[in-house]
């Protein structure tokens, strides 16, 4: 309960300076054509999967926070922020917190954090009961958060998945060279993501 009221009392600081109410929030030209509305639909989730989920994800927000937007990471202990920087995340603007995986604790801060940040990146615990996630994908509708998926989404319903294929790295000759740069397949499908739109990702190293 405790990190609960910590954190809603942060959403009291950064809600006023969030960014602007618009319908969608930008992303980066590569993975535009994904979305038919060319951005992140606010109120929306959407999940990111496969071997390059993390760079996909932090590449998919990276345009949204540098434009003005506060986001919150809750369990993901992994994410790297050396790794969020180079993808373009300011690190000014993100707040990690952890809930050590309990259902009923992950609810209750992911809840408290949509009432003042844009975007969520979360990792989804197992055993959410059914009713809780409804309340919660209400209340993540209402407040026209765009959360974020990072793997399997459990008994959360996503209105898109964005798969990852195994990156291809570039820069490396016969035995001589730097790696400089990964390309990613992405393909997006979804009730919401139409169509099976597909990309390339470029990602340096």
């Amino acid at each position: 309960m405790e990190l609960a009221v910590d954190l809603a009392a942060l959403t009291e600081r950064v809600a006023p300076v969030a960014l602007a109410r618009e319908r969608t929030m930008p992303v980066g030209d590569e993975l535009a054509g994904l979305f038919a509305e060319g951005g992140l639909v606010r109120g929306r989730t959407v999940a990111c999967q496969g071997p390059a989920a993390t760079s996909t994800a932090l590449a998919l927000v990276a345009a949204a926070v540098d434009a003005g937007a506060w986001m919150a990471v809750v369990d993901l202990p992994t994410i790297g922020l050396d790794a969020a920087s180079e993808l373009g995340v300011p690190l000014e603007r993100i707040v990690a917190v952890g809930t050590g995986g309990d259902p009923a604790r992950w609810v209750e801060v992911v809840a408290a954090a949509a009432d003042g940040f844009d975007v969520l990146l979360v990792s989804v615990p197992a055993q959410l009961h059914a009713s809780a996630v409804r309340k919660l994908a209400v209340r993540l509708r209402q407040r026209d958060v765009v959360t974020i998926v990072l793997g399997d989404p459990g008994s959360m319903t996503c209105d898109g998945v964005l798969d990852t294929d195994v990156p291809q790295w570039s820069g490396l000759g016969d035995g001589h060279g730097h790696l400089r740069e990964r390309r990613v397949a992405v393909v997006a499908s979804g009730r919401r993501l139409p169509g099976h739109r597909r990309c390339q990702l470029a990602i340096s190293a």
